[in-house]
């Protein structure tokens, strides 16, 4: 009902377990999918994996996930994060807050500051015990600074000032990133950092 009161807003459909969920999505190619963590048959982590692994049509893009779950501090958020997802929000968020989360998902952004995500990457998981310099190569020895402060954390503002550039350069950095790396998000950088134990 909150959905489909929403003018740009359409509900493509819903499912009642995670095999559903990916099934689903594979027939209405949703922009965004939110997926509860706790689901029968396939739990939401799962769902969320196979659903951002799943080969995409030629032109088309994987949903991007919204995470709903009960506690903002657990280890399934940050399953979650790893996995791909672009944030969470929890199950008492208010409506307004719920709506703003869709419309800044599928405008690329996430819902979750890169910060937020390094402190539960900290806490609930260990980086890998040999560091993989290699994965970041293609990028160039600025964009590898930019990197590494991004996956720190750190805003583009705090960034601007740690390397001594504008903060528009830092976007366009940050853009770049992305793209060479094949990653979605500042979330995803943050992850994609603490796994290959480029931060730690």
């Amino acid at each position: 009902m909150l959905l489909e009161s929403q003018a740009d807003l359409e509900l493509v459909g819903s499912a009642a377990t995670g095999v559903e969920a990916v099934e689903l999505a594979s027939t209405t190619r949703p922009d965004v999918v939110l997926m509860d963590i706790r689901m029968p048959v396939l739990d939401g982590l799962s769902a969320t994996e196979r659903l951002l692994t799943a080969p995409v049509p030629p032109g088309g893009a994987a949903p991007r996930v919204l995470v709903v779950t009960t506690f903002r501090r657990d280890e399934a958020v940050a399953r979650a994060i790893r996995a791909g997802a672009s944030g969470f929000v929890t199950k008492d968020a208010q409506p307004e807050f719920l709506l703003a989360a869709i419309r800044t998902v599928h405008a690329g952004q996430a819902v979750i500051a890169p910060a937020a995500t390094f402190d539960l990457l900290a806490r609930f998981s260990q980086p890998v015990r040999e560091a993989r310099p290699d994965l970041i190569q293609v990028l160039s020895p600025r964009e590898k600074e930019i990197f590494l402060l991004a996956a720190k954390g750190l805003s583009n503002a705090e960034i601007a000032a740690d390397a001594f550039v504008e903060e528009t350069t830092v976007k366009t950095h940050v853009g770049s990133i992305l793209a060479k790396l094949g990653l979605r998000s500042r979330v995803q950088v943050v992850a994609f950092a603490w796994e290959n134990g480029l931060v730690g």
